[in-house]
């Protein structure tokens, strides 16, 4: 790893504080749909897909100009640049490195698959969509999960976002796929001092017991939740209540003990798993 970015890694990590409510209110975000629990394969990584539609998607010198001309609205420049048929780029952004990937002329990256989308008024077909990765770079990949490295490319990914004609975001931990608008949006609005955007940095996913669970959280907080479901409570009541231990977890960080929290639905028990990768949140009487 380099000097420079080893020391931004080592400055302050802890999370933000949420707001009062601890829910995200976006009235574009979508309500987990019961069956989602029929999981796609493990999610690709620790990238954002950017999705264009064809003929559409940038190459390595359209990024450079527009980074050039931003103005500083990007925070991001161009520290490498190969031949533009290889289709990618370095670009540092608050002094930590990241890769963009499938850069015309080059092959397009590889789409991934999605277990919920989110922000939509009418979904594109994604495979009719060709994609670019932002990837951490090599000397910061190990520690994709710390909050400079995710927080730097989440800005950088919602900028390019509203600057390309993007047409579909990927947060590939999640296996989510965003409207651009809707992306930019909870981004900022996280990064800003916001609710953690739960509803597109994480899939919550519903069973048929009416338990909800998490997928991708475990890369801003070590571990998977699932959320005991409860008798009668209305499903959009559970899922605040997801989002509110959502928030909680990423603020909080690894909790490897057994703990009890007081929310307005009651006291929760949270048990994480002796293997540390799963965390059940139980209802208590």
């Amino acid at each position: 790893m380099k000097t420079n970015e080893l020391s931004i890694l080592e400055q302050n990590t802890t999370c933000l504080t949420a707001p009062d409510d601890g829910v995200n209110h976006d009235p574009h975000a979508a309500d987990p749909a019961p069956g989602d629990m029929e999981l796609a394969p493990a999610a690709p990584g620790n990238g954002v897909s950017l999705f264009f539609r064809p003929g559409e998607r940038p190459t390595a010198a359209a990024i450079a100009a527009l980074l050039d001309a931003s103005n500083g609205e990007i925070m991001a420049r161009v520290t490498h640049r190969p031949a533009d048929d290889e289709g990618w780029l370095e670009l540092l952004a608050s002094g930590l490195t990241f890769e963009l990937t499938g850069l015309e002329p080059a092959d397009a990256a590889a789409g991934g698959d999605t277990v919920q989308i989110h922000g939509f008024d009418r979904a594109p077909l994604m495979t009719e969509l060709e994609a670019i990765h932002l990837l951490p770079g090599r000397h910061i990949a190990g520690g994709a999960g710390l909050p400079p490295v995710i927080r730097t490319q989440a800005g950088l990914a919602a900028s390019l976002a509203l600057k390309l004609p993007v047409a579909a975001v990927g947060w590939q931990s999640a296996q989510t796929v965003m409207e651009p608008r809707y992306f930019a949006q909870i981004v900022v609005n996280w990064l800003a001092g916001g609710t953690f955007p739960a509803l597109g940095l994480t899939a919550l996913l519903r069973g048929e017991d009416g338990s909800i669970a998490t997928r991708g959280l475990s890369r801003f907080s070590g571990c998977e939740m699932q959320l005991e479901g409860a008798a009668g409570e209305p499903p959009s009541e559970t899922l605040k209540l997801a989002i509110r231990i959502v928030d909680y977890l990423v603020r909080q960080g690894s909790i490897t003990e057994p703990r009890e929290i007081d929310t307005p639905k009651g006291r929760l028990l949270l048990e994480p798993s002796r293997a540390g990768r799963q965390l059940w949140v139980w209802r208590q009487a």
